[in-house]
């Protein structure tokens, strides 16, 4: 599976994210990738944001597999609390990278 996570807004503007493939990192590390993606049920996320949310973190995960791709969007004020640990895990790991 191949997991992009990008975090955004923020009075600073800085782009913060990361990019996995499960099939490539260390085996502990994507099982509990694995467990907190399924534990997200991201199918059911869709997109969450809060209409006056101006300087809110904005997040985005993207997920693919087997050809099949789900994203999912939502704001540090509509995150569902099934996601909370996802979300943890890769902020955890994020890093700055390029406004694409």
């Amino acid at each position: 599976m191949n997991v992009r996570f990008r975090q955004t807004g923020g009075f600073g503007g800085l782009v913060l994210g990361c990019d996995f493939d499960t099939t490539t990192m260390a085996r502990d590390e994507a099982n509990e990738l694995l467990r907190l993606v399924e534990q997200a049920n991201v199918q059911a996320v869709g997109e969450r944001k809060h209409p006056r949310g101006r300087d809110l973190l904005v997040y985005e995960i993207a997920l693919e597999e087997s050809g099949k791709q789900t994203k999912i969007s939502f704001d540090s004020m509509t995150t569902p609390p099934q996601v909370e640990p996802l979300l943890q895990f890769l902020a955890q790991r994020a890093h700055a990278v390029p406004l694409e």
